[in-house]
Parts: C-alpha cells; sequence; structure tokens
C-alpha cells in the first residue's frame, strides 16, 4: 500500500477512500474485485481512488489522470514524477496497459507491502521496457514473460534491456512479488538478479571526484565568502526584502508617473512603459491598461491598487526610472538595481550551499530539506563545539527514520547554514503557510525545487576552470578510467561535492569507513566504499607529500602515546579492563618474568618501541569511545559503541570507566522514562539491560565503587531467563 512521507496526511488519504457511495470500503469492497475479473470495460470506467475531502483522483481508463496524481500523494515532492501509461508518448496495446495498471493499482492500494510514490514511478517505467519486445514476438500479456523468454533475450541481445543494470529485475520482482489478486498468470517463480543469467551487475556511474587544487580553491573561497557574509548576516537580510519590496516600489513609482502629467504625450495619449515578453504578461498588462482608462479621473492610490492587483510586467530597461530608492550598500557589496540584487543574492547563496555540502556530504535532496527553525544546533563534548546540521526529513513508518537528518559540519559549515537563513527567512514570511527553506527572487518568491536549488551551488562554482597536468594526476588516479585533456574546463555536478567529501575524508584518513557510513547514512558499508573508492590509492600518492608526512607522522606518535600509557598502567598494576587488558594481566600472574624489566622484546615502556611496532604495522589501535580502545583493524564500532561487546573483546583495552558510567545512566534514564509512560517493550527493556549490565562489568573490572542498578519488576518479567530455549 502506498506510503507517504507525512503520516498524517497518508491516514486522510487512506480514510477518504472509505464510505465512498454505498460501500463502506472502496478499495475492498469495489477496487480489488474489479481487478481480480480483469473487466478491463469495468476496471477503467472506475475511479482511481479519491482526494482526502473525497473528490475523485480520475477514472483509471484517463492517461492524463494518472499523470496528474503526484501533486495529491506528495504535495512537496522535489522533483515531478509522472505515473504515463505511454510508450515514449504513444500509446501501449491496451491488454498490457491494462496489465500495468492493474500492477500500480495493487502496488497503490491493496498491496501488504509499503511503497514511496517514487516505488511506483519507477516500476511502472522498468517494467515499460518488456513492453516493445513483447510485442515484436506477438505477445499482448505479460504472462508471456517467464524465465525461458527472458534468457532467450539475454543471449540474443534481441531487446534494447540491459540486463547488467539493476533496473530491469526490479520491475519484473515488482511482478512476481504482487502476483497474487494480479488479473493475469505470472510466470515467473522467483525473484531474478543478473546472476540467474550469467551476469554481473555494471559498477553505477561514478561521479568524478573534484581535483584537490580545484577542490581546495572552493572550500578557501567559500570560507572567506562565508565568513564575510556571516559577520553581516542580520544586514544582509535587507537583501531579500529590496528584492521581495522592488516590484511594489516600483509600482509606487509608476503610479505616481501615470496620474500626472509625464505620462500624457501631446496627443493625448498614453506612453506606458510595460512590456509583454509573455502570454501571461501580455493579458495582465491588457487587463491593468482595459482597468485603468476605465477610471475617471484616476489618483495615485487608485492606480496603485490596479497595479497590485493585475501586476502588469513594467518594461525592464525602464523599471528603474520609478524605482526611487535604488542603491543598497552590505558591507563591500553595493547594488543599485534588481538584476544585480538577483545576482548578488544568488553569488551569496551558491557559495553558501557549496561550502556547506563540502562540508556535510549532504545529498542536495537532504539540503533542499533544511529544517527552518532549528537547522543548526551546537553541543559541547569535552569542551569541543560540535555543530549539528539537522534537515526536516519526515518519517516513513513509525519509529524508524528512512534518510539521515542530522550531519555532523565545521564551524564554517554553521556559518554558511546561518547566512542562508538571513538569505531566505525574509522570503519565506512571504509565504506564511510554506515548509520549504529555500526560496525564489524572481515573481512572488514562492518556493524554488530541488533541480534549481542545484543550479545555484553549481553556478557559484563552474567558471572557467581549465584542467592543469596536477589536476589530470588527480583525476586518474579517483577515476581510472576516464580520460582528461590539459587545458579542458572542468564539469563540476553537485554530488561530486558527496563524492570528494568521502574520497579525501577516506584518503588522508580523517574518519573510519563507518564513521562515513553514518554521516551518509548509507545502509551498507559497499555503498559507503563505492563513494570512497580508490581512495587508497590517493592514499599512496599523498605519502610523497610533505604535509602528508607530517600527518602521518602525528598520528603514529599519538598512537604510540596511547599504547605507552595503557602499559605504564600495567607495569603499575593498575586495573585495565577489556579482554586485551585482562588477559595480559593474567600472563604476567602467569610467568616467571618480568615483562617489562627483562626486555625479552625491547622495551614496551619505550615510546620508540611503539612507534616501531606502529610504523611496521605489527600493532594498531584506535578510540572507539573515551578511555576505549581497540587493536583491530577490522573493528566496526568506530561510530555507535555497544559495550557488550567491548568487555570481553580480545582486541579491546578499556582504562577508563567514565564513558561507561556515562552510559549506565543513560540506559537507567531510558528504562525509568519508557517504565512511566508505559512504552516500555520486551526490545527497550533487553537494551537496557545489556548496557547496564555491560557497563558494571567494566565498573567491577577497574575495581571502581559504584551502587548496582536495581532493575524493576517491569523489566525483569519482560527478559528471558538465560539458558531457556522454550
Amino acid at each position: 500500500m502506498i506510503k507517504l512521507s507525512d503520516l498524517k496526511y497518508q491516514s486522510k488519504l487512506l480514510k477518504a477512500q472509505e464510505n465512498v457511495g454505498a460501500h463502506t470500503n472502496y478499495l475492498m469492497d469495489v477496487l480489488k474485485p474489479a481487478i481480480e475479473r480483469g473487466d478491463w470495460d469495468e476496471l477503467e470506467s472506475l475511479d482511481i481512488g479519491f482526494t482526502v475531502t473525497g473528490k475523485s483522483l480520475g477514472k483509471i481508463g484517463d492517461n492524463t489522470a494518472w499523470k496528474n496524481l503526484q501533486p495529491y500523494f506528495e504535495p512537496r515532492a522535489t522533483q515531478t514524477l509522472t505515473l504515463d501509461f505511454t510508450l515514449d508518448g504513444k500509446v501501449i496495446e491496451r491488454n498490457l496497459k491494462n496489465q500495468l495498471i492493474s500492477l500500480v493499482l495493487k502496488m497503490m492500494w491493496l498491496s501488504p507491502r509499503d511503497y514511496s510514490f517514487n516505488t511506483l514511478y519507477y516500476a511502472l517505467n522498468d517494467l515499460k521496457k518488456v513492453i516493445a519486445p513483447l510485442l515484436d514476438e506477438g505477445c499482448n500479456t505479460l504472462s508471456s514473460l517467464d524465465f525461458d523468454r527472458l534468457e532467450s533475450w539475454v543471449l540474443t541481445g534481441f531487446t534494447d534491456i540491459d540486463f547488467e543494470r539493476e533496473k530491469i529485475y526490479n520491475g519484473l520482482n515488482r511482478l512476481y512479488t504482487e502476483a497474487r489478486g494480479l488479473p493475469f498468470e505470472v510466470k515467473l517463480n522467483k525473484k531474478l538478479n543478473a546472476a540467474d543469467f550469467g551476469l554481473t551487475i555494471k559498477d553505477a556511474e561514478q561521479y568524478t571526484v573534484i581535483p584537490q587544487r580545484l577542490y581546495y580553491l572552493g572550500l578557501q573561497e567559500s570560507e572567506t565568502l562565508i565568513t564575510d557574509a556571516y559577520t553581516l548576516r542580520d544586514e544582509l537580510e535587507q537583501l531579500p526584502q529590496y528584492i521581495a519590496t522592488y516590484y511594489d516600489t516600483a509600482y509606487q513609482g509608476y503610479a505616481k508617473y501615470l496620474v500626472s502629467d509625464k505620462a500624457r504625450l501631446k496627443n493625448g495619449t498614453i506612453r506606458w512603459y510595460l512590456a509583454k515578453s509573455s502570454k501571461g504578461n501580455k493579458q495582465r498588462t491588457l487587463a491593468f491598461k482595459a482597468a485603468f482608462l476605465a477610471l475617471h479621473s484616476p489618483n495615485e492610490e487608485e492606480t496603485l491598487t490596479l497595479l497590485q492587483r493585475h501586476k502588469p510586467e513594467i518594461h525592464q530597461a525602464n523599471i528603474d526610472t520609478f524605482h526611487t530608492k535604488r542603491k543598497l550598500t552590505i558591507g563591500p557589496w553595493t547594488i543599485t538595481n534588481f538584476k544585480e540584487a538577483q545576482k548578488l543574492f544568488t553569488h551569496i547563496n551558491g557559495g553558501c550551499l557549496w561550502g556547506l555540502m563540502a562540508r556535510t556530504g549532504m545529498r542536495a535532496d537532504e539540503m533542499y530539506h533544511l529544517n527552518t527553525a532549528q537547522g543548526c544546533t551546537t553541543e559541547v563534548i569535552k569542551r569541543q563545539k560540535i555543530h549539528v546540521i539537522h534537515a526536516d526529513l519526515s518519517k516513513t513508518t513509525k519509529g524508524s527514520q528512512s534518510i539521515q537528518d542530522e550531519f555532523v559540519t565545521t564551524e564554517t559549515g554553521m556559518k554558511a547554514y546561518e547566512v542562508l537563513q538571513a538569505l531566505h527567512t525574509p522570503l519565506r514570511k512571504l509565504h506564511p503557510n510554506s515548509q520549504s527553506f529555500f526560496h525564489k527572487t524572481k515573481q512572488d518568491c514562492s518556493e524554488v525545487t530541488k533541480s534549481q536549488l542545484g543550479k545555484h551551488c553549481k553556478a557559484w562554482f563552474e567558471k572557467a576552470l581549465a584542467l592543469t597536468n596536477e589536476d589530470i594526476v588527480d583525476l586518474k588516479t579517483s577515476d581510472p578510467n576516464l580520460s582528461f585533456t590539459v587545458g579542458q574546463n572542468y564539469v563540476f555536478k553537485g554530488h561530486q561535492l558527496r563524492r570528494s567529501f568521502a574520497y579525501y575524508l577516506i584518503g588522508f584518513e580523517l574518519c573510519s569507513f563507518p564513521q562515513l557510513k553514518q554521516q551518509f547514512s548509507h545502509v551498507s558499508m559497499a555503498m559507503t566504499r563505492h563513494y570512497a573508492k580508490n581512495a587508497s590509492k590517493f592514499q599512496k600518492l599523498r605519502k610523497q607529500k610533505t604535509l602528508a608526512n607530517a600527518i602521518d607522522e602525528e598520528r603514529v606518535n599519538q598512537q604510540a602515546q596511547v599504547y605507552l600509557n595503557i602499559y605504564q598502567k600495567l607495569a603499575n598494576k593498575e586495573r585495565v579492563a577489556g579482554g586485551k587488558g585482562k588477559e595480559f594481566a593474567k600472563n604476567m600472574m602467569r610467568t616467571d618474568r618480568n615483562l617489562f624489566k627483562d626486555k625479552v622484546d625491547n622495551d614496551m615502556l619505550s615510546l620508540n618501541y611503539w612507534k616501531k611496532q606502529i610504523r611496521t604495522q605489527n600493532r594498531h589501535i584506535h578510540a572507539v569511545a573515551p578511555g576505549i580502545y581497540c587493536t583491530s583493524t577490522s573493528c566496526s564500532l568506530r561510530t555507535q559503541v555497544n559495550l557488550i561487546e567491548c568487555v570481553d573483546c580480545m582486541n579491546d583495552f578499556i582504562v577508563d570507566a567514565v564513558f561507561a558510567e556515562a552510559k549506565r545512566k543513560e540506559a537507567e534514564i531510558h528504562m525509568l522514562y519508557d517504565i512511566e509512560n508505559d512504552e516500555l517493550t520486551p526490545q527497550t527493556a533487553s537494551e537496557s539491560y545489556i548496557k547496564i549490565q555491560a557497563a558494571e562489568r567494566i565498573l567491577r573490572d577497574l575495581d571502581i565503587d559504584f551502587e548496582p542498578v536495581t532493575f524493576p519488576d517491569e523489566v525483569t518479567n519482560m527478559l528471558i531467563p538465560y539458558g531457556v530455549t522454550s
């Protein structure tokens, strides 16, 4: 069934499908039986469904109605998706068309699975690929699709379908999963993939990494722009206000002009200075002229009212004549007309967008949904300010978030957000019902589309950026299969910022893959690695550079110091928790010699010893959390720490209880809150229990006094006793 981003709106929409005419449930009483019967005359005459106000969405047989569906399902859609039951504008054979319609209707209203409007769109488009080859073979039913036919298409190249891409399998597999209840037989007996035909899926098209020189140039210029604009952000609000009120101010001047003698020519006619650049503008201009000429002795107030009502287009070459207060100065920027104001707005807006995306790795879609109220928050952790950008993304299902809505950024990223807020807040106030962060600087200053947002970012960065030899080396390192030539202009796309963000963070070893996966909200680590593809080659290349060597040396020093601190504790017989710490302490008790004084394997209390071990890659260490260190290169707990996995992990040292105690207290508070609000479930009860027990084991291992948490009966009654299997 359809699953919308706005759950409240979805509930209203589904409610509207009930109590239609004499039917208590239109979907189950009318639509479902009609689909199963497969009588096309009957089906085509039925309604697709009903809007939240009870109005018909149109007839099933009306392709125009299908094309206009999206606004009724996703009023705030960031891109236009059209359900089109034609093939490149040509009519599809009736049986095949109605079979496709039956599938879409089943997915939309009757399926036990959840589908977004996007999924309906792509399922239809993916399946339309089989229409032409089926008709070429004399078949007019999707029942003709079976494994043998598909395999023959693969082997003979009979079709234009690319079976090494995921899309065709997505479409075919929708047929298989939704087969029950369709008015035709589906002969696919399992979900298909490329391997079933001896093929492999081609790598997805990769965005190029911005060459270091250009990327650094963009970071520098965006930081300069953002810093300058941030200091002037209060004054900067005058810029969108200037733009929003420009035409109203011009109308005031034009009204004054029309009622003056200056507007009259010697023959008594009026010099209008009005343009007709489009059909709509022409109609508004003619309507205003007629209304004005109908007035008897018009005054300035009446004329202004007519201008504001009809909004005629004043000729661009003359509009500044009627705008008396055109000059506006904000810091180093001075503007004198509307075009200059728009140009400055676009420049600052584009630079801030580029700068924020470059410092968060956010997608354009996520940027489009920036939270208008609390889009950036700052937390202080260990005296360090952490800035977090928030995207206002609705949940698709209760209790789960479909897309990442929090992104860590730098101070410059925070400033970029504040500047964007200053630019767009005055424009949003013109549209009180608008929930969009970004607005246009044209016409009525309404919401922008996602594609328009990307154009500002692209226009700011993509100037005459001619590639140098150094750029070519960088591009060939990140994308060996692509060819570039010196002097060629670099082509920029917004998503390259996300790719570059991943590539350089991993390449400079500034974060790990699990951390990047969390920032990017990827479901699989494979997708994260795809974004940072070839970063390992860049790591080898950068080691030839002086700055990178200095960074690497400092990293070795810090890791060696951590090892030294841990082993000094062990030498002083201080408690060290974690599986590795406890195991080392046990070995010390069993052996006859002193591992620190006998110097069997060099001195483990020497910093140089640990530097050598790390440089030769005999040892590795990274921080999992404050006071918790892991020595495994394959550790996946670098972003979300599960204490129970660290307590006895043979790769872990735990030298401090601060983090464990904080997690213990946090789990206890959550547990009590769930009990108090009647939200405790077996899952949350077990999670709290495990976290508290793990934290208390760490406290015991470190010989720290504490008062154990007493678990209420509400929690213990939900836990499964250890050893019980049935």
